[in-house]
Formats: structure tokens, C-alpha cells, sequence
């Protein structure tokens, strides 16, 4: 968990990416007024990205030029607009077509990581700033005038990159507006998932919610719903999470069990990713934000949708041959 609350920012630099970019002579000290409320304004989005990540190359770790950047940094080697510039170069070089927008390049003092203290830079493209009305009220009268400037919300990529006090390697958190574009993470950054408790929970919750709806062909509609609810009520009501005892609930029969341990290599292959643990801590921001896209609905034609929220029990499928039409039936006791 990122803790912000004292943070500030302590020095920044500005930057214009374009065709012929405009690179600042020298960075800016930030002082008193402006330290507290700069490092809230473009930290607050961005730790509410989900997940963690940590630099990667495919060769050797020690080459990716981001890392090999923030290491120098750190240790003292560049100061800011050495790195800046340095990272200009890295970011024109990682793909063709980066739209013009400022690079902001910040120091930040007092982020906290998981309750340790962090040395913390980030990294953020501003494509467009927002008009904004600035008024000022005098014995002379009222004077008004409309300028531009950048608010919590209008970044359009970041990176927060920390080294905790008690780690040699750096940490990351990663924000763009887009999740197709690839530029960000995977050429300018090259970064991987952190495989932490949050990395765990989100890619068991997509294992269970790809295996129910195009596993074991045996299973109706109304059973894939039943295994979704009943997966989200696991890891909604436990802190830990045990492959064992999940499968004796959640699954239940033994052909369901033995189609998902072939599922579960599959999936692990097509998706690149290291095995799934047996067992872990269930991370609960991961999974808040898998839930949102975990939906038990039916669709029916293009008359109806009917979303199952539990109580197998209550919903029946049948067929009626007199209209030659499938049909569902609802149990209820009260209609609202």
C-alpha cells in the first residue's frame, strides 16, 4: 500500500515531447506552498492504479534503460535534468507516433510503501491542459481571465518509480488512459507484474471467470453463473486462498476438478504467466477490481437479460414445444 499523505514534491522539471522536443535548461525547486499540494495533484491517480510492477528485459535486467536511468539517480550519478533528458531520449525512441504533450519529471519526498519510506521519482505525459477561470475582485472592480492548467485527472500516462529504503530493487506503479496502448509499459518502461498477493488474486480471479465460461462444455448457462457467484462469495468472505478447500466448495464434482487442472495449464501457457500459487493472502483491492468485471448475466435473444446473483435452486431451464422456444423459470417471493 502507497501512503501519500505527507508527501511532497522537491524538485520538478518540465519538458515539450513533439517532433523537435523543447527541453528545459534546468529543473525547479519546489517550495513550501507549492510542494504538498503538486505532489497530491499528480500522485492521487495515479497509486489507485492497480497492481505493482517491477522493470524487465529480455536479455539482462541490468540493460533496460529506464532502470539503468533511475539507478544513477539514486545512487547520486545525475541529477534531475541530466535524468530528464537522458529519459526524453529513451521515451522518442520507444515508438514512432507519441502524441506532443509536457513530460513532467518529479522528485518526491516522504511516499511510503507498505510502511517503509521510499526515494520516489515519477514520470508523467500531459497531452492536453484543461481552461480553467481565474477571477480577481477588487475596489476597481472584477477582473477575469481564462487559462490553462493541469488538474488530478488530466495525465495521460504515469510511473511512479520507488526504491524502498530496506530494498535494492525498484518498485512501480503504472497509469494509462488507454489500456491498449503499448508503448508505455512495454517499449519506454519494459516493465513486468510484481507476482505479489494483488498479481495472485487477480490472475486466479480471471483463471475462474475464463474456466467457467468456456470450460467444461458440460456446464448450462445457468451452472456457469452459479460457479461465477460462487467464486466472487470465496474470495468476497475469505482472506486466504487455498486451492484445495476453494475447489471442494466452489467446484465440487470430480470432473469439474479434473477439467479445470487441464484449464488451469492452458491458460497459464496462452496468458505467459508463472504458475498460480496453491495458496496465498487474497489481496482485496484485486479483488474489488476483478469483481467489477465479473458479470453472472444470461442474455436471451435481444429481448432480455437475466442476471443471477445466487440461489441456484430458484431458476429452471426448459423447452416448449408447442411455441418451439426455450424458456427460463424464476422463483421468487416478492417483486419489487
Amino acid at each position: 500500500m502507497i501512503v501519500i499523505n505527507e508527501a511532497k514534491a522537491r524538485k520538478l522539471i518540465v519538458h515539450f515531447h513533439a517532433k523537435e522536443s523543447i527541453i528545459s535548461p534546468d529543473y525547479l525547486e519546489c517550495d513550501s506552498l507549492i510542494s504538498v499540494p503538486l505532489a497530491h495533484v499528480l500522485l492521487s491517480r495515479i497509486i489507485e492504479a492497480p497492481g505493482e510492477f517491477i522493470f524487465n528485459h529480455q536479455v539482462s535486467l541490468a540493460l533496460n534503460p529506464v532502470r539503468m536511468l533511475m539507478k544513477a539517480y539514486f545512487e547520486g550519478q545525475k541529477n534531475l535534468q541530466e535524468l530528464s533528458e537522458a529519459i526524453m531520449k529513451v521515451l522518442s525512441s520507444s515508438e514512432k507516433n507519441i502524441s506532443e504533450g509536457q513530460v513532467y519529471v518529479v522528485d518526491f519526498d516522504q511516499v511510503v510503501l507498505d510502511g517503509i519510506e521510499c526515494k520516489a521519482l515519477g514520470i508523467f505525459k500531459i497531452d492536453r491542459k484543461q481552461p480553467f477561470i481565474e477571477s480577481d475582485v477588487s475596489l476597481r472592480g472584477m477582473k477575469m481571465t481564462l487559462n490553462e492548467g493541469v488538474g488530478k485527472r488530466d495525465f495521460n500516462k504515469g510511473a511512479l518509480i520507488l526504491l524502498p529504503s530496506d530494498q535494492e530493487e525498484m518498485v512501480l506503479k503504472v497509469f494509462q488512459n488507454h489500456p491498449d496502448i503499448k508503448y508505455w509499459k512495454n517499449e519506454f518502461l519494459d516493465i513486468r507484474p510484481l507476482e505479489n498477493e494483488f498479481y495472485q488474486t487477480k490472475n486466479t480471479l480471471d483463471l475462474y471467470k475464463d474456466f467457467a465460461l468456456k470450460g467444461p462444455t458440460a456446464l448450462g448457462k445457468i451452472d456457469q453463473m452459479d460457479l461465477l457467484n460462487r467464486t466472487v462469495d470465496y474470495f468476497g468472505n475469505n482472506n486466504e486462498y487455498n486451492q484445495a478447500e476453494f475447489e471442494d466448495e466452489v467446484l465440487a464434482s470430480s470432473e469439474i476438478k479434473q477439467a479445470f487442472q487441464v484449464y488451469k495449464e492452458d491458460f497459464e501457457k496462452k496468458h505467459g504467466m508463472a504458475e498460480i500459487s496453491d495458496q496465498f493472502a487474497i489481496s482485496k483491492p484485486a479483488f474489488k477490481a476483478a469483481k467489477k468485471y465479473i458479470r453472472s448475466v444470461i442474455k436471451l435473444d435481444r429481448n432480455f437479460h437475466v442476471y443471477v446473483h445466487g440461489q441456484r435452486q430458484e431458476i429452471e431451464r426448459g423447452y416448449d414445444e408447442v411455441r418451439g422456444k426455450n424458456f427460463y423459470k424464476l422463483y421468487f417471493d416478492e417483486e419489487s
